[in-house]
């Protein structure tokens, strides 16, 4: 299989196949442009499907265990693209990192224990640690006039001194596009030792750093203590969320088996037969396509990034240093949120409101996918614009 630029202007109809993006019945009006939901319009790699049939063919879908291969793929992968080393026995699977989110907020934590999230963050950030009976601890990222955003160490700090016992992490960031660098991630690793904090690391966007910026594991540094947890999954990279597989990475016997005890207590046990045989797929023989997929998203960004300085001079854009997602700051068009809203579903277009990853946040923000064919994104743009200069 070739996977060039022809491959992924092709895209795919997702009509008829319950795709959330596409067809949700509270989000998606007809004839709509999807740009929201971070899921990819693209074919997923040619061996992952293979694997998928080839398992289907046998007529048998009894139980099934996680076997040492499924663990071998994880490590190796992870060795390859980031230079990372870890264990098999560090490895904990799941059926995705939302339900490892959870785990670890309910092993980790007691009840009424204070967990720190910076926003504008992924929207279950949140759920994970108010539905466990914790108390959210915000800690907003501060975001400069060109709409990059770094971290907020004094306000951190001011919640370990008010007993904040965990910090969620997320790197790269969604909604905001940041690559952590190896400094700022190293400044907040010994911030939180000092006040005996622990930390989950969320990478599943581990795969999409656009150079020069590099993704920097959190286990890549020394300072990282053992009993810190990092989650993966091959759900974005490699466009297969619905199958439903994760781990959670730790180097610290007690803290894994504290994970595993709570994740079978809620019986979240790995991801199905055709999750296992997809991931280990992904994770072995898709390199190629996952190598294409980097180019073409660039040019898109290029796309997203000369169409909106063109067409919307005031939004302001994060720079893209990482995810397939564009984090739009519409602030300067003086609507209201309600009013962006309503513009965008006049226009038929559905992008993810920035108030999902923050009422406070995310006011006059919206965010953007752009993993999906050329075409599909130059329409969506098309009417996003539309939306804002004519109402």
């Amino acid at each position: 299989m070739i996977y060039n630029q022809a491959f992924f202007d092709k895209g795919l109809s997702r009509l008829g196949t319950n795709a959330l993006k596409w067809q949700s019945p509270d989000y998606m009006a007809e004839n709509s442009v999807p740009l929201w939901v971070a899921d990819m319009d693209f074919p997923c790699a040619e061996p992952i499907r293979k694997a998928l049939l080839e398992r289907a063919d046998h007529p048998a879908y009894g139980y099934t265990f996680v076997g040492d291969e499924d663990a071998r793929s994880l490590t190796g992968f992870w060795r390859r693209r980031h230079g990372l080393d870890f264990e098999a026995k560090n490895a904990l699977m799941l059926p995705s990192v939302v339900t490892g989110l959870r785990v670890c907020v309910n092993a980790m934590t007691l009840p009424g224990d204070g967990v720190i999230i910076q926003t504008p963050v992924y929207g279950p950030f949140f759920n994970a640690v108010i539905e466990s009976g914790r108390a959210v601890m915000e800690a907003p990222l501060i975001g400069d006039e060109a709409g990059r955003y770094s971290m907020d160490y004094a306000a951190i700090e001011r919640h370990l001194q008010n007993g904040a016992r965990l910090m969620i992490l997320c790197n790269p960031h969604n909604p905001v596009s940041r690559a952590w660098s190896q400094e700022e991630l190293r400044t907040l690793v010994l911030l939180l030792k000092r006040y005996r904090a622990r930390l989950v690391s969320d990478e599943i966007h581990a795969d999409f750093v656009f150079a020069p910026k590099r993704f920097i594991p959190i286990f890549s540094l020394p300072e990282t203590p053992d009993n810190t947890v990092f989650l993966a999954a091959a759900s974005k990279t490699f466009n297969i969320a619905g199958l439903q597989q994760s781990a959670a990475i730790c180097r610290d016997e007690e803290t894994l088996r504290a994970l595993a005890r709570t994740a079978h207590r809620a019986g979240a046990e790995s991801g199905n037969i055709f999750a296992l045989v997809a991931t280990r797929a992904a994770y072995t023989h898709c390199d190629d396509w996952l190598d294409a997929l980097m180019a073409y998203l660039r040019i898109n960004q290029d796309v997203l990034r000369d169409t909106l300085a063109k067409e919307l001079p005031r939004c302001i854009i994060s720079p893209m240093e990482a995810t397939f997602l564009a984090w739009l700051d519409l602030r300067g068009y003086g609507l209201s949120h309600v009013e962006i809203e309503t513009r965008l579903r006049k226009h038929k277009v559905a992008l993810t409101s920035g108030r999902f990853f923050g009422h406070i946040a995310g006011e006059g923000f919206m965010r953007v996918n752009y993993g999906c064919p050329r075409a599909q994104l130059e329409e969506g743009l098309k009417r996003l614009t539309a939306a804002i200069n004519e109402g």
